[in-house]
């Protein structure tokens, strides 16, 4: 296998106590969600399968792609102080949800297009030693696939804006998270949002099916 060290940069589906940068907010362990344990994270999980090394999980609960939102400066997918923390034969890019999703001023199509777009330019740039991969989020449950935000666009557009900003540059990779049917009540979600332990290992499956491992 080519690649060996991988890092995360990612919003709280793929923080844990103890293996995130002090001063980031987490979400798991998390009472009433059964993913109780690190070996139960699907970034675990990965690296357990297909023997890799994790450099860096920095991952932020609440945190978005673009600078916007409740959440501190820092806590923003391009913060310089988050960017500088990553390494590894491998980076997974793991967010935008926050952006689209969460209750306090979601972005703007436009805005996040922008947002995006500087994100996946700056870190092939910056990272050039690393393979890069952008996930377009997981499919939630606590609106539907059509459903808008209040700014009049749904999660199928979230999903497109990455598959297309992804595409734009040819040194970016991609993985189509979204693409994954998840519906309410199969076991796969805690929250609507963040995956249970069964949610966990399925999305582990998919990270690795995308890396090609």
């Amino acid at each position: 296998m080519t690649h060996t060290t991988f890092s995360i940069l990612g919003d709280s589906i793929s923080t844990f106590k103890g293996f995130v940068p002090q001063e980031n907010e987490l979400f798991y362990p998390k009472e009433g969600v059964d993913v109780i344990n690190v070996e139960h994270t699907w970034w675990h999980q990965l690296a357990k399968r297909c023997n890799l090394d994790l450099i860096m999980n920095e991952s932020y609960s609440g945190s978005r792609i673009s600078r916007t939102g409740l959440r501190p400066l820092s806590s923003c997918f391009q913060d310089e102080k988050r960017q500088s923390r990553l390494c590894g034969d491998l980076i997974i890019v793991f967010g935008g949800t926050n952006d689209w999703g969460q209750a306090d001023l979601p972005v703007t199509k436009e805005v996040f297009i922008q947002a995006y777009e500087q994100l996946v330019a700056a870190m092939l740039e910056r990272h050039s030693a690393s393979k890069l991969y952008f996930c377009t989020p997981l499919q939630r449950t606590d609106r539907t696939l059509e459903q808008v935000n209040m700014h009049n666009w749904s999660q199928l557009e979230l999903a497109q804006v990455v598959r297309d900003c992804v595409a734009r540059h040819p040194k970016a990779n991609l993985i189509d998270l979204a693409a994954y049917p998840i519906h309410e009540g199969d076991g796969m979600l805690a929250d609507n949002l963040h995956p249970t332990r069964q949610g966990m290992k399925t999305l582990s499956h998919l990270i690795q099916q995308g890396l090609g491992l």
